[in-house]
């Protein structure tokens, strides 16, 4: 079974020839195990066309996927969340996901193109105070890696937000700094790191680090 879900304003052909896939390549964002990220071209507009190849695959991911949908139908929902929250980010055209026996075994998804760049070290202040409002209307930005805040006309769009209810409170904001400050290689000094919330936030930091490398060394050994 197919579903289709689109932007109430998207035009009814541009989802026909996305979904025929009649658009031109720009060129590949990104493509490696994870996910395939393509800028598109339909009539003279460009669009971002992204299939999470990994989570299409994973077992677990499919399982989930009768109870939360496809990544693609989730990444197209926090799209339309980050706008409803005041913030800035691209404009989800469509998702779209195949399923079998209600669960999900293929998706993609369709977004506006951002023309601006990912944020570098000299736009930190810039990402720092988005982060900051993330926080003080309760949320958590959920991959606050430097990346993934692109910087266009001086202002600041958030790509890849989870934008989840904060049930962590201090400490998750100050892990999402530590994530941060890791991402662009420099440290950070716009919160107290003496506190409790922060010595909490570390830890967990370094126990997800461990947890990724003993992963790796096991895939390492599966090959």
């Amino acid at each position: 079974m197919e579903k289709i879900l689109c932007n109430s304003e998207a035009d009814f052909n541009l989802v026909n020839k996305i979904k025929k896939e009649e658009f031109k390549v720009i060129k590949d964002l990104k493509n490696d195990d994870r996910s395939k990220v393509t800028l598109i071209d339909i009539d003279g507009n460009k669009y971002v066309y992204k299939i999470p190849k990994e989570k299409n695959k994973r077992i677990w991911q499919r399982i989930t996927s009768l109870i939360r949908g496809s990544e693609s139908k989730r990444e197209y929902e926090n799209y339309l969340r980050i706008k409803e929250n005041g913030f800035k980010g691209p404009v989800p055209i469509m998702y779209w996901e195949r399923k079998n026996f209600g669960i999900c075994v293929d998706s993609f998804l369709v977004s506006s193109y951002l023309s601006g760049k990912p944020a570098t070290q000299k736009n930190l202040k810039l990402v720092e105070k988005e982060l900051r409002k993330i926080h003080a209307r309760g949320y958590l930005h959920g991959d606050s890696q430097l990346s993934n805040f692109i910087v266009e006309n001086n202002e600041i769009y958030l790509i890849d937000a989870k934008l989840m209810k904060n049930k962590y409170g201090k400490a998750g904001e100050a892990y999402e700094f530590i994530y941060l400050e890791e991402s662009c290689h420099k440290e950070i000094d716009v919160y107290d790191k003496n506190t409790l919330s922060y010595k909490l936030a570390k830890i967990l930091n370094s126990y997800l680090h461990w947890i990724g490398r003993v992963k790796k060394a096991i895939r390492g050994k599966e090959r």
